[in-house]
């Protein structure tokens, strides 16, 4: 066993008891350490991740995953066990038995898999994740329990918005596509349309204390100036069309002089930001490469092609494996294999490695690596918590609840829209914070249930 891996391990059996023992020894520091729990899901980077068993390869997940979030979740997931919530523990919250599907399909596709190992990481991380929910919903109880995490995630892109002006005018690290703390533009990008709809929201509703009100402003434009500086195209859009949506719809759902003049400072601020950025915006898109679309498109062939010959796929984190060391390979270079003399040799070259990767599309990606009935279930998954949002947001009648869920809704909309050209739902960040914020809708419906009893 490696170094790194043995560190991983202690960092994990030391880092969580100590989040234990911080609880029982400190109760106030609850709603702080909730906090930084959804403040971490936007830093998994070393030194502060470590993989365990780290292997190298091309997919999603390389390694059993110890993150800082870890410690807090896990830490707080025993706290809640022994009791030291006081509160009557959800033990099987909103959609538990999809997630059991989803595990239990992944596991399935395991059987018949090439790489059985590489699907464990995933695997463990669909188990993470799945503690990451629950905990969520028994941590969040009363409006002040709302607001940490929503305080955790507003410090996350505002964090991010330091990163990417650091990198880019101080340090001159990056002169083409910010990254942030992320892996890829578009991680951080994505990361940050899930966030700000939110905080927008809850900006509109009037619903942040004073002293939060410039560092939800600072939040809403840093997350902004995040996703130009990615140049993600996608983003972009997606990111203006959530921002509008979540203006139109507050002001529907109460209409107020204050949220029209906010709603026009706002459509001037990004009117002038544009302006500042339309020319480097239109040459992205412009010079965007044709090459990029086209291995997109061969991706999803490859995906489909899996899906079709396997009906458990072939199995969890192995698409990138199986597109690489198989005959799918030639889905991504159909027409080179035409003309090479020797495909072996034609394999090994730089060019032949180039096209590489993870299918660009999260649903085709499920169904490749789980098959149909896989991607029929994780469908139902991620569709069951949007009508469930949508449920709460038509029965909310606290200001603050409502301007939540309605920031969720939109936010969770950006996540299903880039799905359809990124995986990047399955990176642990997005992932994670996809996990956090379904237990915030989740919980956020219990908070109105006791609001309403008490009216």
């Amino acid at each position: 066993m490696k170094l790194a891996s043995l560190l991983g391990i202690l960092t994990f059996l030391v880092g969580v008891p100590s989040v234990l023992l911080t609880l029982f020894a400190y109760p106030k520091l609850r709603r702080p350490l909730m906090a930084l729990m959804a403040f971490s899901t936007c830093y998994v980077k070393k030194p502060l991740y470590m993989e365990v068993f780290f292997v190298q390869y091309r997919g999603v997940d390389r390694g059993f995953g110890v993150t800082v979030a870890d410690l807090l979740f896990f830490g707080f997931f025993l706290w809640i066990l022994l009791g030291g919530s006081k509160e009557k523990i959800v033990w099987w919250p909103y959609n538990t038995i999809l997630w059991q599907l989803l595990i239990a399909v992944s596991v399935l596709s395991l059987i018949n898999s090439p790489v059985p190992d590489y699907g464990l990481f995933t695997l463990h991380k669909l188990f993470r994740g799945y503690i990451l929910y629950w905990v969520t919903v028994n941590l969040v109880r009363d409006k002040e329990d709302l607001a940490a995490i929503v305080s955790g995630v507003m410090a996350a892109v505002i964090f991010q918005t330091g990163v990417v002006v650091w990198d880019k005018y101080v340090t001159h690290k990056v002169v083409n596509r910010s990254v942030g703390s992320f892996p890829h533009p578009n991680t951080l990008a994505m990361y940050v349309d899930l966030i700000i709809p939110t905080i927008l929201s809850v900006f509109l509703a009037g619903s942040f204390r004073k002293s939060q009100v410039k560092w939800a402003l600072i939040a809403i434009v840093g997350g902004l100036i995040c996703v130009v500086f990615t140049k993600s195209r996608a983003s972009l859009v997606i990111v203006c069309a959530a921002l509008a949506s979540i203006t139109f719809l507050s002001i529907l759902l109460k209409p107020s002089g204050k949220k029209v003049a906010i709603a026009l400072a706002g459509f001037l601020m990004v009117d002038f930001m544009g302006v500042l950025a339309a020319p480097k915006i239109i040459q992205r898109f412009e010079k965007a490469p044709e090459a990029s679309e086209l291995t997109r498109v061969y991706f999803n062939n490859a995906a489909r092609a899996m899906a079709n010959d396997r009906l458990f796929g072939m199995g969890l984190n192995s698409y990138s494996w199986a597109l690489a060391n198989t005959d799918y390979y030639w889905y991504v270079y159909a027409e080179e294999r035409e003309t090479v003399k020797d495909e072996d040799e034609f394999r090994e070259s730089r060019m032949g490695q180039s096209r590489l990767g993870t299918a660009h599309h999260i649903y085709y990606l499920f169904a490749a690596e789980t098959g149909w009935p896989g991607m029929i279930i994780f469908i139902m998954f991620i569709a069951r918590y949007y009508l469930h949002n949508m449920v709460l947001l038509f029965r909310a009648r606290d200001e603050y609840c409502q301007a939540i869920l309605l920031g969720l809704l939109i936010g969770f909309t950006t996540l299903h829209l880039q799905g359809m050209l990124e995986w990047i739902f399955r990176q642990t960040q997005v992932f994670y914070l996809f996990c956090l914020l379904s237990g915030l809708m989740v919980a956020t419906g219990s908070v109105m249930k006791e609001i309403h009893g008490k009216v």
